[in-house]
């Protein structure tokens, strides 16, 4: 068996920083990637231009459940350490509202400029070494590899990720590494998902893309809320403002199999009530046709919608009430295949704060999606895989 410094499972965004870090160091590093090759997630991330951090990065833009341990940890390596990281490396980054890119646009570069420093490093890559059992024998960690590989370390970061996007790795094997050492698990499911709608109006719609507001209700109560892209599918709905209050959505359907679950969607958000009112009111009195009314507001696919809820939204106030409030109820989400990010993971609580280092076993760290932290979409959750890498790597020092 090869005795290392520290092992790294999983060779995603947190990984890459956490081998990185570790050999800075002076560790002598073994990446263990299930995958024929590196960071294929980060590849896909942005559209495929890796939206790398947020201007904004607060541990407020994360879900309750992860906050403390997220603004410990960004107070260790926050924003501006995540940048000189990643300057550090060769990238040159651009700023798009908040949002912050590789000047390349692509996340191709990111991956590179990270490959780059692993080989100065010397770091040891084992792609398609696909970590099956993890142990703790004669004081060192043991990780066993499907195919029968044994490697051993001082001290081993999983970085495994959550359940989102399994064809690029994630399949949640590491929560069963960790649960090895006696460590729970919040029940994952998917986030930043389309929902699943039965209502013939996305039929009707399907296809049709519009700029909105989106809210959640679980139970008769709003939970979230996000103004984006709001796309009618087959299935249901799809688009940014969507995917941004489906977490709320996911965790009542699939975790807690709580409800009523509700869609609320405001397609014209620019309009008050009152001033929508106002305009279809106006329009009718000028003889305009029901299927008519949304002309140069909507896309001309709402014309035949708007005359299907003349009948139990009546009047011009029924109307606006209709498009400012169209509540769908939500069936379920899309699977893991479709999901950006997974809730749920490791609890927060058995990790300690700002260093990672798991309560139940020394040297044992964590970092990235495995534990039970989400951030909102816009460069939060990569920054969260940066830094958490970063620490955990470095045995929890900056």
């Amino acid at each position: 068996m090869t005795p290392i410094s520290v092992a790294v499972v999983g060779g995603g965004a947190a990984g890459l920083a956490a081998a990185v870090g570790a050999a800075r160091a002076g560790a002598h590093v073994s990446i263990c990637e299930r995958m024929p090759g590196l960071g294929r997630k980060l590849l896909a991330t942005g559209g495929g231009r890796c939206n790398l951090l947020n201007e904004r990065l607060e541990s407020s833009a994360f879900t309750p459940e992860g906050r403390d341990l997220v603004r410990a940890v960004f107070d260790r390596f926050g924003k501006d350490a995540i940048r000189s990281l990643l300057e550090g490396l060769g990238l040159a980054l651009t700023s798009e509202a908040d949002r912050i890119f590789p000047a390349t646009q692509q996340a191709a570069s990111v991956l590179k400029a990270f490959e780059i420093e692993l080989r100065r490093l010397a770091v040891d890559i084992r792609t398609t070494w696909d970590v099956r059992r993890l142990g703790w024998k004669e004081g060192r960690f043991v990780l066993e590899a499907r195919g029968g590989g044994v490697l051993c370390a001082e001290r081993v970061v999983l970085a495994g990720g959550g359940k989102s996007y399994p064809a690029f790795g994630a399949d949640g094997n590491a929560y069963g590494l960790a649960g090895a050492f006696g460590h729970g698990l919040v029940e994952p499911v998917p986030s930043a998902v389309p929902v699943v709608v039965k209502d013939r109006l996305c039929h009707l719609l399907q296809g049709q893309k519009i700029r909105g507001r989106a809210a959640s209700f679980v139970g008769g109560r709003q939970v979230e809320e996000a103004e984006g892209e709001i796309l009618f599918t087959a299935y249901g709905l799809s688009g940014t403002a969507v995917l941004d209050v489906s977490e709320s959505l996911s965790r009542a359907l699939n975790r807690e199999r709580c409800g009523p679950a509700e869609l609320a969607l405001d397609l014209l958000p620019r309009f008050s009530r009152e001033d929508l009112t106002a305009e279809l009111g106006r329009r009718r009195a000028l003889g305009w046709k029901d299927r008519e009314l949304t002309t140069g507001l909507l896309p001309e696919k709402f014309g035949a919608a708007v005359e299907s809820w003349v009948g139990s939204a009546p009047g011009a106030e029924g109307l606006a009430g209709k498009m400012k409030d169209l509540r769908f109820k939500v069936a379920g989400t899309r699977g893991w295949n479709e999901a950006e990010f997974t809730s749920g993971g490791i609890p927060v609580g058995e990790v300690d704060p700002g260093r990672l280092e798991s309560r139940l076993r020394t040297g044992l760290f964590l970092a990235g999606e495995i534990l039970d932290v989400q951030g909102r979409r816009g460069g939060f959750n990569l920054s969260w895989a940066w830094a958490s890498g970063w620490l955990a790597g470095r045995g929890g020092m900056p």
